[in-house]
């Protein structure tokens, strides 16, 4: 089987030939290229929680090292991603289909929160090429009666799982500190609230080696926090005072963004960061395992900036705009005053 075949059928013509590994593209004449930038870089061993402060204030996203995530798992979970999704189309549709709790995406198809699929609207700028598979961790227990039969899925299964536990730890960890920053005195209710554990889930991600069309559109993210572990490939972008910036990847580090709901909690102190991936330099697939945490349904946002919602109806409202417009609107919405 070609590599080409593993990807979605409407992938293939726009995909690159392969190429040598470190094979790096000359950027044409009027290309348009983010500019390269050092974003903060937060030690999770020895919290600066001054510097932290800063880095949600001033950027919304970071770097985390220090995370206490063995490198061996991280080896573990970067090749069981890069395995699954190399598996050839049909049978990714097969193992992910409707009697699995995983799901698979690709292309116009994007993810709500609860893990269902969302056709989006036709759009203008078609092109945006990556598929995924979405592993709600509440739910990886199911997935064992499918895995008996199948010890890719159980190997799978077994490393995400654990992985899983670590970036959760984390996300608890950094929540329970940017609070502090903010100086929000919250019950063990509310934090529970705003930051469920049960609605964690992991998003592994493939992009081809196409270098004509972006991975992914400009976006913020519905969760509180997310967390980002990007390969070497690079190409996550992010804006910041009206302009695009390459974040660089670092070794053995975390990249963390703030969410829309993070943004809501601290009524506009810190901003959800708006990021995408775009054109990459080299012709390389790119690979990125990414966790998001998100609110109860129930959870009640108040805030000076919005007008009182639900977690419930913030998600069903991106669901709507993007089946209808292409593209999710997010908090302008439910803006007090539009």
């Amino acid at each position: 089987m070609s590599n080409s075949e593993s990807y979605p059928p409407e992938f293939r013509p726009l995909m690159s030939e392969p190429t040598e590994p470190e094979t790096s593209i000359e950027p044409r004449p009027g290309l348009d290229r983010s500019k390269d930038i050092d974003i903060p870089v937060i030690d999770m061993e020895h919290l600066d929680m001054e510097k932290l402060r800063e880095a949600c204030k001033d950027w919304g996203i970071f770097h985390l090292e220090n995370t206490g995530i063995p490198l061996t798992l991280m080896s573990q979970v970067k090749e069981m991603t890069e395995s699954v999704l190399s598996l050839p189309f049909e049978e990714k549709r097969t193992l992910f289909g409707v009697n699995s709790p995983l799901s698979y995406y690709w292309g116009t198809h994007t993810v709500s929160p609860s893990g269902k699929a969302v056709t989006r609207a036709p759009q203008e700028s078609s092109g945006h090429l990556f598929e995924g598979i979405n592993i709600p961790l509440a739910s990886l227990s199911r997935l064992l009666a499918l895995s008996c039969s199948d010890p890719k899925l159980e190997s799978f299964r077994v490393v995400m799982e654990e992985y899983g536990k670590h970036v959760t730890r984390i996300i608890v960890t950094l929540f329970e500190a940017i609070t502090k920053t903010l100086s929000l005195e919250l019950s063990g209710d509310q934090k529970m609230s705003y930051l469920s554990e049960s609605t964690g889930v992991i998003r592994v991600q493939r992009y081809p080696q196409c270098t004509e069309s972006p991975g992914l559109e400009a976006h913020t993210d519905s969760s509180v926090i997310s967390i980002i572990n990007q390969d070497d490939v690079g190409g996550l972008e992010f804006m910041k005072d009206g302009e695009w910036f390459n974040v660089k990847p670092l070794a053995n580090s975390f990249v963390i963004g703030l969410g829309d709901m993070m943004q809501v909690i601290s009524d506009e102190e810190y901003k959800s960061v708006l990021h995408k991936v775009g054109k990459r330099m080299k012709k390389k697939e790119r690979y990125s395992i990414v966790y998001f945490v998100f609110p109860e349904k129930d959870c009640m946002f108040n805030s000076t900036r919005y007008k009182p919602f639900k977690f419930s109806e913030f998600e069903a409202q991106v669901k709507l705009d993007v089946e209808t417009h292409g593209s999710k609107i997010g908090l302008s919405r439910f803006l007090s005053n539009p």
